[in-house]
């Protein structure tokens, strides 16, 4: 081969080595542009669906207190019965623990118990005359589904959790937590302002019929609640510090109850994502 031609065989090579690695170049970039369009569809959709949860017990607290009990009732009668089944052992040490129908009973009652509770807590929660509050209230509900949802797949994908049995038996208290915090910190910016003993007064005798609605019942309650809430965290300021005082009072708010709810609609979104990021391309 002559040397013209040994030169033209070498551009040649390298003509086509960079033209495998453009493609190659080329594709990752495609793939990596893939990838980032569907995680923004994925993030889209999760928004939508937790922005579609607030917005139905924002406008329909009966559907959305309806659709509480379904959820709680269907998750917990399933993880009920696997965890008594898991559990029972550590009860009846050296016997054989009782199962079938009484492991099934049980498993029922508690998730019956826990669904009827949660239902009640979702009306209470989203029912009022003030929509100002409420509509704050269903922001911080939506802030803390989406922390759940994103806490429970970042469990499941750095130890491997279970998305419904962490979300239904160990993340509400965090959640309540979370929520609580949220509320304490809207009343002490005064969004949610701190109603005083003459206005509940008022409200009882004048503007409360002999059979009021819920929505004016779960005002009304909301508005003691508010008040107690009050009251307990000058009693707290007695004992203990400031700040203490103000740690035992978010804990020990019934706001804290709402934790289970958002547990249960984080599970939902939680795996929802999950479904999609598995079918996802790239």
């Amino acid at each position: 081969m002559t040397a013209p031609d040994r030169l033209r065989d070498y551009d040649s090579h390298r003509a086509a080595a960079g033209l495998q690695t453009r493609d190659g170049h080329t594709g990752e970039a495609q793939i990596f542009i893939v990838r980032i369009v569907a995680n923004l569809l994925i993030l889209c959709l999760e928004l939508g669906a937790i922005v579609g949860l607030a917005a139905l017990g924002f406008y329909q607290p009966f559907a959305f207190a309806g659709a509480t009990f379904v959820v709680a009732l269907l998750f917990g009668a399933r993880l009920e019965y696997a965890r008594l089944k898991n559990e029972l052992t550590f009860y009846f040490e050296g016997r054989t623990p009782p199962a079938g129908m009484f492991t099934g009973v049980v498993a029922l009652s508690e998730a019956l118990f826990k669904a009827i509770l949660a239902g009640v807590v979702a009306l209470v929660t989203f029912s009022g005359t003030d929509q100002s509050r409420l509509f704050w209230v269903a922001l911080v509900f939506a802030a803390c589904v989406f922390a759940g949802s994103s806490g429970l797949r970042w469990l499941a994908n750095r130890f491997g959790i279970s998305l419904g049995r962490w979300g239904y038996f160990r993340i509400a208290a965090p959640l309540g937590l979370l929520f609580s915090l949220a509320l304490t910190l809207l009343v002490a910016y005064a969004a949610l302002p701190v109603p005083t003993v003459g206005k509940i007064v008022w409200e009882t005798i004048l503007n409360t019929p002999a059979r009021p609605t819920i929505a004016q019942a779960s005002e009304l309650l909301f508005l003691v609640k508010l008040k107690l809430d009050e009251l307990f965290l000058i009693l707290l300021r007695v004992f203990l510090n400031d700040r203490t005082a103000a740690v035992a009072a978010v804990l020990t708010s019934v706001n804290m109850l709402t934790g289970f709810i958002i547990g249960l609609y984080a599970i939902i979104v939680a795996e929802m994502v999950a479904w999609f990021e598995q079918r996802a391309p790239g």
